[in-house]
């Protein structure tokens, strides 16, 4: 089982909703491992290395790629994020001793799986020592590779913080200081956050700068759902990567706050080290595999919902962007909705939500997770439900800075609260949703997972009230 707590978490409160709601939340992150789809995508049939089936090249209907293996030279195998390592350890176990050499970052607190490819544990979402480190010697692997070599590069969410490398003139201190005003402080979306954080190294989104002539093959692990427009503005191109920079960082008000350096280096806009080129990589051996989502995790656990016999619908893939309390509050009134009225579902019934929501934290001294935080926030609206319970957990294992990957709530979590003698809304104030949740016994954990599709969120309406308010009359006023 992913989760361990299980017992504890169904111990009290709405114990026959938990329940439900704990399975189907097992059935999505088992469902997010990205182990199994990269062994389809990678085979070695005689002597021959084939990359490619079930529908995963970018563009799609690509036909697979074939390696006469007697005539391939060196195979490397680098990357980072949160579900680089998972991806690794299937290429090494068809690849075995074809492997070259090989180096990941992955995050700390995962327990490290491969044999012949090297594994640095790295910070994140705070960049640190470890993940400079690793960093280089990625680099240093991928400047190895030549014309007839094959790289594969797994990839997926994390790299950010966990393939830092500053650029020349920018130190480790000085990126840590962006990530910690910019994404906390300043409550900046991720996507905002990356194109900023992104300019400031040398490695990340760069790797087909580094292998030369040799073969690239990209395995990465998504965290968008595909087709969906999940952010405002457009991708800048490496033209103006600089400037999108700088405006970001003054439309969030801390241009003036963050170090001189990153200033300077900004403005100084050197062509090196901006992000690949078009024609750096067109016309040369690169290619691209998509092999996990979040749709994989959400369609997982609405198929577990309708085999308990619940209708269950997907209402948002990517719930993003926006402040956790807002969205606890807007979809705990939903759940109140269809508990009272039965719309815009009819209960019993689940309703399944993706994406990454946001905390503003500011000068906030509490510890939680944006999962943690947003289950506690619906607590209050739920206050009293008999039939309403609403879990959220991070797809990797670790909600924000913590150890749970969620959180769990019912409408016995504002008296539980209460008996305990915790000012629920005082510690949301302060962003403490983390100490709540452990003394309540409502703390969600998995360990660290090795993916990275956002996060799953599970609403369960087991049924209608008993008492139903009284119809208004049409019109109100005779």
């Amino acid at each position: 089982m992913i989760i361990k707590n299980a017992e504890e978490l169904t111990s009290h409160g709405n114990v026959n909703g938990r329940k439900a709601v704990l399975e189907i939340l097992e059935a999505g992150l088992q469902a997010a491992d990205p182990y199994e789809n990269v062994r389809r995508l990678v085979r070695i049939e005689n002597g021959r290395l084939i990359v490619g089936d079930g529908g995963f090249s970018e563009p799609p209907g690509e036909p697979p790629l074939v390696f006469n293996l007697s005539e391939v030279g060196n195979i490397y195998v680098v990357g980072g994020g949160k579900a680089a390592q998972r991806q690794a350890k299937a290429i090494e176990d068809v690849l075995g001793e074809l492997i070259t050499e090989g180096h990941v970052n992955a995050k700390k607190g995962e327990k490290v799986q491969l044999q012949r490819i090297g594994v640095t544990l790295a910070g994140h979402p705070i960049p640190d020592e470890d993940s400079v480190r690793g960093a280089r010697k990625i680099l240093e692997i991928e400047r190895r590779a030549k014309r007839g070599d094959i790289v594969f590069h797994s990839e997926s969410g994390g790299g950010s913080a966990l393939l830092t490398l500053p650029a020349p003139g920018l130190t480790l201190e000085d990126l840590q200081e962006v990530n910690r005003i910019l994404y906390f402080e300043c409550g900046a979306t991720m996507w905002d956050t990356n194109a900023v954080r992104n300019q400031l190294v040398i490695l990340r989104q760069r790797h087909a700068r580094y292998v030369g002539e040799a073969t690239l093959i990209q395995v990465r692990t998504d965290e968008r759902p595909p087709g969906l427009r999940i952010r405002l503005d457009r991708p800048p191109t490496s033209a103006d990567s600089y400037q999108h920079a700088i405006d970001i960082l003054k439309r969030y008000g801390c241009w003036d706050e963050v170090p001189e350096s990153v200033r300077t280096f900004l403005k100084a806009a050197d062509p090196r080290y901006e992000p690949l080129r078009r024609e750096e990589w067109e016309g040369k051996p690169r290619y691209c595999f998509r092999i996990m989502g979040p749709e994989y995790m959400l369609e997982a656990a609405r198929n577990k919902a309708e085999e308990l016999g619940l209708d269950a619908t997907i209402v948002i893939s990517s719930l993003s962007d926006v402040e956790a309390r807002h969205a606890a509050e807007t979809l705990a009134y939903m759940a109140q909705e269809v508990e009272v009225y039965g719309r815009p579902f009819r209960p019993p019934c689940v309703l399944l939500y993706g994406g990454e929501v946001i905390v503003t934290v500011g000068e906030a001294t509490g510890t939680g997770g944006r999962n943690q935080e947003f289950v506690l926030s619906a607590a209050a609206r739920m206050d009293g439900s008999e039939n309403t319970v609403m879990a959220s957990v991070d797809s990797d294992g670790a909600d924000g800075p913590t150890h749970a990957a969620g959180g769990i709530v019912d409408g016995y979590t504002m008296e539980r609260a209460r008996e305990a003698g915790i000012d629920l809304f005082e510690e949301l104030v302060n962003h403490n949703s983390s100490p709540v949740l452990k003394r309540l016994g409502d703390a969600i954990h998995t360990g660290i997972q090795g993916t990275n599709v956002q996060d799953l969120r599970v609403i369960y309406v087991g049924g209608r009230m008993k008492r139903q308010p009284a119809r208004p009359k049409w019109p109100p006023y005779v």
